[in-house]
């Protein structure tokens, strides 16, 4: 009894209480019980009915009050044991209801402010989690923008792509970046100031593939001029000229970067999507950015490439060709026509006197008048025939489908269109010789051969005529 009365007093004092309570209560049962044993068997001389069944019904009515007292506790324990078990299980909407002021509710109260807390818990994990997912695709994404950029890159370094391809690529992964993501180059094609839609991808409801940006005019044309990039996304400054640029090309988000390299434009690269409350980041610009470098760079490499293997055929100084390309053309044109049995004249001629010009006029001069002489080179040939300086002051003209009285002719209208011109301030005339296939030979060599001593031999007769 002393045991059980200590672990009494260390339950909390409103539990205490009760239990004190309910364990008097149901003790007096078996006292009253005693009693009556002691009143009726052991002193017989007390044999009022009335008293026994008064004592028998207050035990009755005490020990009903002590069980309904100890359901009153139990009842609650119970349920909180049950709830707390499907909490342990992963039901954390649970809730106790236990509307009582002593250490019963209390604690409830305490198990639900838990319970609140590990769910909210749950929340903010399920929350970290779907950010983490996010955090990753975001880095998958740059991780496979990076790796399209270093293939962009090699494709561009090692010329394992023509142009046009690599343009496409580039295109269509910078789009990728974004979801729903287009993407549209303009390059000029003209080198007017005009950029047309060159390469597009994704390109759905837009009306970008119509578009002509004119540099210095409207929204991407003023972007191209001064060489800065246009953003437009649900935080950008909706100014009147975006409002209208968004209404009239029917788009929601664009990024577009001006390609250029000092101060030449080369074309601009519009990227996009259909995405609603869309903030671009700064991550996102800048590998816009270098995705337009790149293309930049494979632009300007294809322009060098070009401009190299134009030097390679023709000359620097007249924007003629040169002797290795009229040569390597003369034995085809002369192939072709054996084949097709057609005439094929070759003509020789240079400038007469031309050291004693260049000892006069200088290297300035003498250079300013072998241009002079190309120019009018050019205005008196056709689309087909084919004209080279050759070497010093010696030029040469390849006339498919000419014969050597045509050719003669030709050469004739060029000797005097020289000699009336006002070259420079020296009187200017040039001598020529004609050859013609297969009259004068069969192979270039043998046609540059007779062109040669035809040319010698207008030079041995005075200069300043055509001899065939």
């Amino acid at each position: 009894m002393p045991k059980m009365f200590k672990k009494l007093a260390m339950v909390p004092r409103g539990l205490r209480y009760k239990l004190l309570l309910t364990f008097g209560f149901m003790s007096i049962v078996p006292l009253l019980t005693c009693v009556y044993i002691v009143t009726v068997y052991v002193f017989p001389a007390s044999e009022n009915i009335g008293d026994v069944s008064i004592i028998i019904i207050l035990s009755l009515v005490v020990a009903v009050l002590g069980l309904i007292l100890a359901k009153g506790l139990i009842d609650p324990i119970t349920e909180m044991a049950i709830v707390a078990r499907l909490i342990a299980s992963g039901e954390y909407d649970r809730k106790f209801v236990v509307s009582r002021g002593d250490e019963i509710g209390a604690l409830a109260d305490s198990i639900n402010i838990m319970t609140s807390k590990i769910r909210q818990t749950l929340d903010e994990l399920k929350s970290y989690g779907q950010k983490t997912k996010e955090v990753n695709l975001e880095i998958s994404k740059r991780v496979q923008a990076l790796s399209n950029l270093l293939k962009l890159g090699d494709s561009i370094s090692t010329g394992s792509m023509p142009l046009n391809s690599i343009l496409d690529f580039a295109v269509q992964k910078v789009s990728a970046i974004f979801d729903t993501g287009y993407g549209i180059l303009y390059v000029s094609k003209e080198g007017n100031g005009n950029f047309f839609a060159h390469t597009t991808f994704g390109i759905n409801e837009e009306k970008l593939d119509n578009l002509i940006i004119k540099t210095g005019h409207g929204l991407l044309g003023r972007a191209m001029q001064d060489h800065s990039v246009v953003i437009i996304d649900s935080v950008s400054r909706a100014s009147k000229d975006t409002v209208d640029f968004r209404e009239a090309q029917n788009i929601k988000n664009l990024i577009a970067v001006p390609i250029y390299f000092e101060k030449r434009s080369f074309g601009m690269i519009v990227v996009g999507n259909r995405l609603d409350r869309f903030k671009y980041k700064n991550d996102d610009i800048d590998l816009v950015k270098v995705f337009a470098k790149q293309i930049t760079i494979a632009l300007e490499k294809d322009i060098l490439v070009k401009k190299t293997q134009e030097l390679a055929v023709k000359d620097e100084m007249t924007g003629l060709s040169n002797k290795n390309y009229i040569m390597t053309r003369l034995e085809e044109e002369i192939k072709r026509a054996i084949f097709f049995q057609r005439p094929c004249a070759f003509l020789l001629f240079n400038i007469d006197d031309f050291n004693k010009i260049r000892e006069s006029q200088g290297e300035i001069g003498s250079e300013d008048i072998l241009r002079k002489v190309a120019n009018l080179v050019k205005e008196s040939i056709s689309p087909i025939g084919k004209a080279a300086r050759i070497g010093g002051d010696e030029f040469a003209i390849l006339l498919p489908e000419k014969n050597k009285k045509e050719a003669t002719f030709i050469a004739e209208e060029i000797r005097k269109r020289v000699e009336a011109a006002n070259i420079g301030a020296v009187k200017v005339t040039i001598s020529a010789g004609v050859s013609e296939n297969p009259i004068d030979g069969s192979t270039c060599e043998e046609l540059f051969k007779k062109a040669t001593d035809s040319l010698r031999y207008a030079k041995s007769l005075g200069k300043n005529r055509v001899v065939a």
